[in-house]
């Protein structure tokens, strides 16, 4: 899973945020029974947005977590 920020702030802290937000997410699922072995993080900070950073709506869209689902192995 991927974390990602809107464009405010230094880069830095975007990315911190964005690791955190991923973990957040993570520590969630792990905590409703999903094996943390499973799971793996990141995080991206401001890059690849989705919407306009211009916008209150389209920070909002940017600050997100993306999941990837793979098959078990």
């Amino acid at each position: 899973m991927v974390g990602y920020t809107d464009s405010t702030g230094s880069h830095d802290l975007n990315m911190r945020l964005s690791q955190q937000r991923a973990d957040s997410v993570a520590s969630s699922l792990i905590t409703q029974g999903v094996d943390a072995s499973r799971i793996r993080t990141s995080g991206m900070g401001p890059a690849n947005p989705i919407a306009s950073n211009s916008t209150a709506e389209g920070k909002a869209q940017n600050r997100r977590v993306e999941i990837t689902l793979s098959p078990l192995q």
